[in-house]
């Protein structure tokens, strides 16, 4: 499960890079696109549900209850089950920064929000997203992603 673990750390971070690093790089452009990425992250996350689920952790062999927060305690109270809530994280964090990227590219905004941006979605996903969102509705609509600035 440690070594699960650390390959779902590592997995994701050489495209994290190269968006905020090498954005008009074509490598980085197609695995930004590439649903075999986003898709193997999120069958990650299926493998480490499973593993939760058929652990057994916590006494229990039933069915877990996701509709309690005291069965989503539950479940996330144990390795097995912090492993499938934290690749659930890493999954749905990538799906998020694919996107803040893709969006960056199409409106051609500053390094200074997309490096932001999607830092803060690697580390805290909704804030990144949240971020990037306030540019776009603030920043985006006067001009400022037109301007010439590049990334």
């Amino acid at each position: 499960m440690d070594k699960f673990f650390q390959y779902l750390n590592t997995f994701p971070m050489p495209l994290w890079l190269a968006m905020m690093f090498a954005p008009r790089h074509p490598l980085t452009e197609r695995a930004a696109r590439s649903s075999t990425i986003f898709g193997l992250s999120a069958l990650h996350y299926v493998v480490a549900l499973f593993m939760a689920m058929r652990s057994g952790e916590g006494g229990e062999t039933s069915p877990q209850d996701f509709t309690s927060l005291d069965g989503v305690n539950k479940l996330i109270g144990h390795r097995a089950g912090t492993l499938a809530a934290w690749s659930h994280m890493l999954a749905l964090d990538l799906f998020v920064g694919g996107w803040i990227y893709r969006q960056c590219r199409r409106l051609n905004a500053p390094a200074w929000v997309r490096i932001p941006s999607l830092f803060f979605a690697l580390m805290a996903g909704p804030f990144g997203l949240l971020l990037f969102l306030l540019w776009r509705t603030l920043g985006a609509k006067k001009g400022e992603a037109l301007a010439g600035v590049r990334m």
